[in-house]
């Protein structure tokens, strides 16, 4: 897809962006995205979970650096198309602007919706963003955010949603982890977001986990192994909803890691990321 000159123009003096940071526009090659430079984070937040992260013995945790403005907006740029040239189904980066960048448009749903909203495709739809983030790890490659409102669905009328792509790339997990260990950042945070509205029992799910990480490498599955053994006593938490989305979503998680543990008792010492 190329933009033309005049979209380009329309695109630079909108004020869409600029007031909302991100907006959808239609241009003669069809809907693009444009996302203006995010102002800096403070970093307590960060700093909060870099401690839990060392407490707990699970650099997976560490939370990745994010700039904010023109550092921000070169890192999302650049892994974006380092995502492309490894196959990954990402957005195509169109434009470059000094204060903005313009994408290809993905979509509006997201996986979150389509699990929430219990939609029949809802378990094929987890499956089939599983086996793309398998595919990804095998191609060397991580997201940076691996939740599943990050992971678009196709939305369109009389069509059967499938998974359209992944976005957000705003840091850079390899700041402060390695690529094995961003990688189990990737399957925590996707179990995170998705196995509190999944409508597939515990065996389905055991079965699918199974299957993902005997294809990873045998650093990512160690290193599961371990978050899982850290993690599982948090399967105390309340399932009810009253109590918050992120507590029963914790919880889904933290017992899908316990009985991860109980199937795979021997997988003790991470190996090295050479092996």
């Amino acid at each position: 897809m190329t933009l033309s000159p005049h979209d380009l123009q329309r695109i630079a003096r909108s004020t869409g962006w600029r007031d909302q940071r991100v907006e959808v526009c239609d241009t003669a090659q069809g809907k693009v995205i444009v996302k203006g430079q995010r102002p800096t984070r403070h970093p307590a937040r960060y700093r909060l979970l870099n401690r839990l992260a060392r407490w707990l013995g699970l650099p997976f945790l560490k939370a990745a650096p994010l700039a904010g403005g023109a550092q921000a907006q070169q890192t999302e740029v650049a892994r974006l198309r380092a995502l492309r040239r490894a196959g990954a189904p990402v957005p195509e980066v169109l434009h470059v602007g000094a204060d903005h960048f313009v994408m290809q448009w993905l979509g509006r749903a997201h996986l979150g919706d389509v699990l929430q909203a219990g939609h029949p495709r809802a378990a094929a739809l987890w499956r089939e963003a599983g086996d793309a983030l398998l595919r990804l790890h095998q191609a060397g490659q991580y997201l940076s955010q691996g939740f599943a409102r990050n992971m678009i669905v196709t939305d369109d009328a009389g069509a059967a949603p499938r998974l359209a792509g992944l976005i957000d790339f705003e840091d850079d997990p390899l700041q402060v982890m390695s690529l094995h260990e961003a990688q189990v950042r990737d399957w925590l945070a996707f179990l995170h977001s998705t196995l509190w509205t999944l409508p597939l029992p515990p065996t389905e799910v055991d079965a699918c986990l199974d299957a993902w990480l005997a294809a990873e490498s045998p650093a990512v599955r160690a290193g599961f192994a371990q978050a899982c053994r850290r993690l599982a006593w948090l399967r105390v938490l309340p399932r009810q909803r009253r109590f918050g989305r992120d507590t029963v979503a914790l919880q889904a998680a933290a017992a899908a890691a316990h009985r991860h543990a109980q199937r795979w008792p021997q997988a003790l010492a991470a190996p090295s990321e050479s092996d």
